[in-house]
């Protein structure tokens, strides 16, 4: 009984709210008569005292445990409040989701494939509910697990407090240890109870999700017969406009009837479209005079200052549209028709890209052009704005079938004749894109008369899109060269970084960000952009060797634009500050090197973010790899050699001369090096070729190259003094190696001069300037001096003149003879 007083002590010690279920198998099953068990030995007095301990720590223990009990009763029922308003709140949840579910159920059942864009409106609203249902859903079974959990840890340790033995207990810790039982009991029961009704909420949440999942399911089927309608089901109402206009009328008429009556779709009255006119006048109105005082006030300044004060006014036009479409955007956040928020936002979208379109115009035209800028765009945003408009009014199938054929005819004829008159006013890339926008637009006209109006709708907004996007771009180009002429005009210091950030790393990304967008706004027209957005994230396993989607595409492309913007920012950095030094040495070959690592970077992390199954591509490139062989032979046979000669025998900017040309090495490159003639032609040797030739490197070990200058006295001349003259003129030119003597030896005996050799080092990178200016000071010396630079003379006897009669005088220079005067024969 010592040792399991022991056991007991240490064991209650060490547990705080859960008590291990290991007093089973220590304490008797049962309460067996002591006189049954063997009766240990009498204890000494030493050995007594220790009994009376044990029952007070025992007694100790049990008190701790019945005090930490009821702060865990505390506990519990101050999170069982909590955990109750969850529940509460997710039968609130239920009941609402349960609720829209079978509402938009039934509106998707009612609707038909003759209301596109109700019906396309309501899938996109399924699926939305379905995204924010299951973003939103409580987390039952996170919490019902917590609560299983609970209940064990109570029911051990009310096991474990019932299977002490009551002999063992004082009547005081035998009290508290029943209230400790009764408390574990009563917290139990909420904690069952509490289970119960989870297990409960979370079958009926399984019923929920099933409708979600049949929901989404039957939206997606609907979308699908959707765009099979749009492009592959054409109609044949348009066949019939002319046929019996009358009866398309009528058709028309009671469509519209039909749509204005409906529950599900804007509805329409003579008061509120007289409210609504009202309002949208009084928000131009409004928006103009704000665009008004914004331009005068804040930009008036700027325009003067740039010559282009009579650019306010369209300016104004400019800003007044952006103003209305955020005016727009920020109405549509308070009103909660879902219909109405929809169109709104749309519209809001559509002028901002009217907006782009015009400021794109006035930035890159002159004032007497913009009207004609206006003139050849304005009838495409037209086409798209009577579009947008049966959009926002939620129109029937018939009437946009009747209508897009006609307006799209109209559109392409006046955009013809529109053309034709202005082209000569407009520059090339507006030509071009007017062009385009007219081909297209002819190409929607046909359509739309053979049935596919949607189609030709969606062709024709995705061109305006990107050819806005670019537009947009192009003029952000002009008005940033634009701003640097008013900063050299001003002489300011221009911002070195701004326009390679801007050229090498923002307008790229703005580039591809606005091709996304070109894509998949005008599917959001009819509310299918998540279709587009669901196809870029979508995933293609090739052959088990990479993950392909357009979001890792799209990733790559950004962090090849990221890592070559890094490498034009490391070259111009170390421009910055090597300067002139930057092209000699071997900064250059660093830089090649470092360019390729970056790329071979580049390469690996894109393989990682494809997914990329090395052993796979393994595979393929060593089946490949005898075909691969072949065709980069040369390649790989030029990529090496070009390192073998960064690494050894070259660097950009040295002065080499191989096979009888002379230049300095303006790149070394993967494939070719060029070298840069003295007369400035730039002159390409495949790298295998120049590793393989014999070439003269004369600045690979210093910048000097030793050239013999040779010099001419006459005979009789003191050859003495014309070395020290020499050797004088050449010791105050700087330009002269430092650390190489010049020397002035006796070359060779002439037939009209003593030939002297004067080998100097000169700059090999100024090698022609440098030889004149010691020629020139030679020269200049020895005429101070006196000392003769002969000509070559020769003497020529004529023996029979032609005319004996009349003979001539003839005075010829003598080749052969040193002196200075001239020789006459008669």
């Amino acid at each position: 009984m010592h040792s399991l007083r022991h056991i007991l002590l240490s064991f209650y010690t060490a547990l705080c709210f859960i008590v291990a279920p290991c007093w089973a198998q220590i304490a008797p099953e049962d309460d067996e008569p002591m006189e049954e068990q063997q009766a240990p030995p009498e204890a000494t007095p030493e050995q007594k005292a220790p009994v009376v301990v044990g029952n007070k720590e025992l007694d100790e223990t049990i008190g701790a445990l019945e005090q930490e009990i009821a702060i865990l009763d505390k506990t519990l029922k101050n999170r069982m409040v909590f955990r109750q308003q969850m529940l509460h709140e997710s039968d609130l949840f239920y009941a609402d989701y349960t609720k829209k579910v079978e509402q938009i159920t039934m509106i998707l059942y009612a609707l038909d494939t003759d209301k596109i864009f109700t019906l396309s409106f309501y899938c996109k609203s399924a699926e939305q509910l379905v995204i924010d249902y299951f973003k939103t859903k409580p987390k039952i079974a996170l919490t019902r697990e917590r609560i299983t959990h609970d209940i064990g840890r109570i029911d051990i340790l009310r096991s474990s407090l019932q299977k002490i033995p009551e002999k063992d207990l004082t009547d005081a810790a035998l009290n508290q240890r029943n209230e400790s039982v009764q408390i574990c009991n009563n917290i139990q029961s909420i904690l069952t109870s509490f289970q119960n009704n989870l297990n409960d909420k979370e079958k009926e949440f399984v019923e929920l999700d099933k409708k979600m999942e049949n929901l989404k399911a039957f939206s997606s089927s609907q979308l699908e017969a959707i765009l099979r309608q749009v492009f592959t089901n054409p109609s044949n109402i348009a066949k019939y406009i002319f046929a019996d206009p009358a009866k398309m009328y009528e058709y028309c008429k009671l469509a519209w009837k039909n749509t204005e009556e409906s529950k599900l779709q804007i509805t329409y009255s003579d008061n509120k479209l007289q409210n609504l006119s009202i309002f949208l006048g009084s928000l131009v109105l409004g928006c103009y005079f704000i665009a008004f005082a914004i331009i005068k006030l804040g930009f008036k300044s700027h325009f003067e200052s740039a010559n282009n004060i009579k650019k306010i006014y369209p300016s104004i036009n400019v800003l007044t549209i952006a103003l209305i479409a955020v005016g727009l955007l920020i109405i549509q956040r308070y009103i909660p028709s879902l219909l109405v928020n929809s169109a709104l936002t749309l519209t809001a979208e559509y002028l901002i890209l009217i907006a782009a379109v015009f400021l794109s115009i006035v930035m890159r035209f002159e004032y007497g052009n913009i009207n004609t800028g206006v003139k050849v765009y304005a009838p495409y945003l037209l086409l798209g704005g009577c579009f947008m408009v049966l959009r926002g009014l939620m129109a029937p199938n018939i009437i946009v079938v009747v209508t897009m054929p006609i307006v799209f005819s109209i559109i392409a004829l006046y955009s013809i004749l529109t053309l034709f008159r202005q082209r000569k006013k407009l520059p090339r890339l507006d030509r071009f894109f007017c062009s385009v926008s007219l081909l297209l637009t002819l190409v929607g006209s046909f359509l739309s008369w053979m049935g596919f109006s949607f189609m030709a709708f969606l062709i024709l907004m995705t061109w305006i899109m990107l050819m806005t996007s670019i537009l947009l771009l192009v003029g952000m180009w002009n008005v940033m060269g634009h701003i640097e002429d008013i900063r050299k005009k001003q002489h300011k210091q221009d911002i070195v970084w701004f326009r390679p950030f801007v050229t090498k790393f923002f307008l790229p990304c703005l580039t591809v960000a606005l091709i996304l967008f070109s894509l998949i706004w005008p599917a959001g027209v009819f509310d299918m952009g998540n279709l587009i957005i669901d196809g870029i994230y979508k995933s293609v396993r090739i052959k088990d060797i990479l993950t392909i989607s357009g979001h890792t595409i799209i990733v790559i492309i950004f962090l090849g634009i990221t890592v070559n913007y890094l490498i034009f920012l490391g070259k111009n950095t170390l421009k910055e500050i090597y300067g002139a030094n930057y092209d000699i040495g071997g900064i250059p070959t660093l830089v090649t090197i470092s360019t390729l690592v970056l790329w071979c970077v580049y390469i690996f992390v894109s393989m990682v973010i494809l997914d990329g199954d090395y052993s796979g591509i393994l595979m393929v490139m060593g089946g490949m790899s005898m075909g691969i062989g072949f065709a980069l032979k040369d390649t790989i046979d030029n990529l090496v050699s070009g390192l073998s000669l960064m690494f050894g025998r070259l660097r950009q900017g040295d002065m080499i001369e191989c096979d009888g040309i002379r230049g300095k090495v303006s790149s070394v490159g993967y494939r070719s090096t060029l070298i840069e003639t003295i007369d400035g032609s730039i002159i390409a040797f495949q790298n295998s070729q120049l590793f393989n030739k014999n070439f003269r490197n004369m600045t690979k070990n210093h910048q000097f190259e030793c050239v013999k200058v040779e010099v001419g006295i006459a005979y009789g001349e003191d050859v003495q003094k014309a070395r020290r003259l020499i050797l004088d003129a050449t010791s105050n030119m700087e330009f002269l190696s430092r650390t190489k003597n010049t020397n002035v030896v006796l070359d060779s005996f002439g037939d009209s001069s003593v030939n002297l050799g004067v080998w100097v080092w000169i700059p090999v990178l100024s090698k022609a300037t440098s030889l004149s200016i010691v020629r020139e000071k030679i020269y200049d010396l020895f005429n101070k001096n006196n000392i003769c630079i002969p000509f070559p003379q020769q003497d020529i006897y004529i023996k029979e003149l032609p005319n004996k009669d009349n003979p001539q005088e003839i005075t010829i220079e003598p080749e052969n003879d040193g002196d200075k005067s001239d020789n006459t024969q008669k």
